[in-house]
């Protein structure tokens, strides 16, 4: 009997393991599904590893960015489903807020599928997580198909898929991205593989229907984010200047049709954010390295939190992708492959952008991001490479010497990568085990102090929210101190909240007064106008008093409860959001409820000004000027009705 023959054939063996589990007794097309579903399952159990069971249940996973981005999404879906618009005012966040416009448009994508999903009777909890999911488990399949579409074989595509997980889980920026909530721009590290691989499929083999794949995921792809137009900008054009000469009417017409249609399907949001252009400040205070930074990631050095994230640095994974991409590419250049060209250029800018342009105007558009995306990138022609050497015998032609030599050297490297899946692996290490005399030292069995596992958590604060919403009657604003946690509270609460991310990209920011003082160290008589100015009544601290014990000292606030770590302070002077302090509000999304006031009399509102707003019914009103904020508040003109309101009308 051979090895081939039917397993029938043999009765005696017909329980014999090894027989059961030599997969060749199957098709070729079963075996490869079967490896598909293994590295599948792989990357699910690593989700799982990492807290992936919070992302299925009817609670948005919340904590630092993931706060930013569920307001945002909550907003979008209301104004949707409201008044069929994208983006709304929020009067209740930073006494004013366009919400959906700039700072929202790198997780607009996000957000349309949260309202699509809560459309199609998804809770919208489950909807919002279920996105993180989508993040993850796109990866392998999203590598693999670029992979195929230039022209991998299926083992070397799969291979890539395999090999990006290990990226992905534990690589420090892709770690930190997906970890922190900059889940938009990690799904889009890997959606913006697919449409360049199928570009360079289309100018292959010009067929109708890659072009219009093309259009529809370059179109997603700038949904999701933004910044995608600068990962594809450079393989799309260095496919196409280079064969321009080449190309007939009907390619050049194809050509910018797709970049016609991107545009149109992304551009009822693109009008919005041009719209409120004229208010936009700097985006460069994350992301942004100095020439530093490659001998850092290098060494594994950690330099910059704002740059690379509260996480230790882990690279290896991305040096050894990085270099054998890169050896990928020469591979083929050398062999005149087609791939060469746009796939190492690339590979190349992205690594320019990622550690040079920090020092360049670039630098609005936080350049160190673009390191993942690089290394994800780099793993196909990785790949290919693998492949090659294997199918081609390259280490079977080697003396024993030097396959001695590579064997030592291949285990040196695994070493090096097992340190890092060790890093984010540290709470399924055995503690250190105490001094002889019981004493015991608080350190991980790699080393560190105090290690953070980097996992989805409960970071949910629903005793501060439900303080929140026992004792605000919502006549005044709140000041937070702590951006993730402004940020809850603002989707948590119907209060109005001075606070979230304090370097939001729009002049509207600035009547947080935590952006003029991070620190919360603040002069008596500023914080006296600033109270008084903004309405503010309550003050919640989210330092620990140890680490910031100045608020305990201002004479101006009286703490009232602590709910550990936060301290909450009561303003002692009374505070309105009205001048002269008549009357009541109401502030909900697109409108400002305001009743009882004195007809005679100008009311000044303690809002942002905004030329979309309307006083109705029949009253006008003028901008005011703002000392630190240059959006500035509103005056609404005598004689007017004693209950007025002022209302987006878009």
């Amino acid at each position: 009997m051979t090895d081939d023959a039917p397993l029938a054939a043999s009765p005696r063996r017909l329980f014999d393991l090894r027989r059961w589990l030599d997969l060749r007794w199957f098709s070729p097309r079963v075996r490869f599904v079967l490896a598909f579903a293994l590295v599948m399952a792989t990357q699910v159990a690593i989700l799982d590893y990492f807290g992936g069971r919070e992302l299925l249940k009817d609670r948005p996973v919340a904590g630092l960015d993931f706060d930013t981005h569920i307001h945002q999404a909550w907003r979008v879906v209301e104004g949707l489903r409201g008044w069929g618009r994208s983006w709304v005012w929020d009067p209740r966040l930073l006494a004013g807020y366009p919400t959906g416009t700039i700072f929202e448009a790198d997780n607009i994508g996000w957000s349309v599928w949260t309202w699509l999903l809560v459309e199609c009777g998804v809770p919208q909890g489950l909807a919002f997580n279920l996105f993180v999911v989508l993040a993850h488990v796109g990866l392998v399949p999203a590598v693999y198909l670029s992979g195929r579409w230039l022209e991998l074989s299926p083992k070397a595509a799969l291979g890539a898929a395999a090999a990006a997980i290990l990226l992905w889980a534990f690589d420090s920026w892709f770690h930190w991205c997906w970890y922190v909530g900059m889940v938009a721009y990690a799904t889009a590290s890997w959606l913006w593989l697919m449409p360049m691989a199928l570009f360079v499929r289309w100018w292959r083999r010009r067929r109708t229907r890659d072009a219009l794949g093309v259009a529809l995921l370059m179109a997603l792809c700038h949904l999701v984010h933004p910044y995608s137009f600068f990962l594809l900008v450079t393989p799309l054009a260095v496919v196409y200047l280079g064969g321009a000469r080449t190309l007939d009417l009907r390619g050049h017409l194809t050509v910018w049709a797709i970049a016609a249609f991107t545009v149109g399907a992304n551009l009822w949001w693109l009008v919005v954010a041009a719209d409120w252009w004229s208010w936009i400040l700097d985006s460069s205070f994350f992301g942004r390295r100095s020439l530093m930074a490659l001998p850092y990631d290098l060494l594994g050095l950690f330099d910059d939190p704002a740059v690379t994230g509260i996480i230790a640095t882990r690279t290896t994974f991305r040096i050894l992708y990085t270099g054998a991409g890169l050896a990928g590419v020469v591979l083929w250049w050398r062999r005149g492959d087609f791939r060469a060209a746009p796939i190492g250029i690339t590979i190349v800018m992205l690594a320019m952008f990622a550690y040079v342009g920090g020092v360049t105007p670039l630098s609005h558009l936080q350049p160190y991001r673009h390191a993942g995306p690089m290394a994800l990138l780099a793993v196909l022609p990785a790949a290919s490479l693998v492949e090659t050497g294997w199918r081609e015998g390259w280490i079977r032609s080697w003396p024993r010497s030097a396959r001695a030599t590579c064997a030592g050297f291949a285990a040196i490297v695994v070493l090096w990568l097992s340190g890092d899946v060790l890093y984010f692996g540290v709470r399924s290490l055995p503690e250190v085990k105490p001094l002889p005399h019981g004493e015991r030292v608080f350190f991980s069995a790699l080393g560190h102090l105090s290690p953070v596992d980097y996992s989805y958590a409960n970071w949910h604060r629903d005793d501060v929210a439900a303080w929140v919403t026992a004792h605000d009657d919502r006549q005044g604003r709140i000041l937070v101190e702590g951006w993730s946690w402004g940020e809850q509270l603002a989707w948590k609460t119907d209060s109005q909240i001075l606070g979230g991310f304090i370097w939001r990209n729009l002049e509207h920011s600035w009547a947080n007064i935590l952006r003029h003082r991070p620190q919360g160290i603040i002069q008596a008589d500023e914080l006296t106008r600033y109270l008084q100015e903004y309405g503010v009544r309550w003050v919640i601290i989210s330092t620990a008093r140890g680490y910031a014990p100045w608020w305990d000292k201002y004479e101006q606030l009286e703490l009232v409860t602590t709910l550990h770590p936060f301290r909450i302070f009561r303003v002692k002077a009374a505070t309105h959001l009205l001048d002269p302090p008549v009357g009541t509000v109401e502030a909900t999304t697109n409108r400002i409820a305001v009743q009882g006031t004195d007809p005679d009399q100008p009311v000044l509102l303690r809002y942002h000004w905004s030329e979309v707003l309307q006083c109705e019914p029949g009253c006008t009103f003028e901008r005011v000027k703002v000392k630190g904020d240059p959006v500035g508040f509103m005056r609404v003109h005598a004689p007017h009705p004693a209950d007025f309101a002022i209302v987006n009308r878009y």
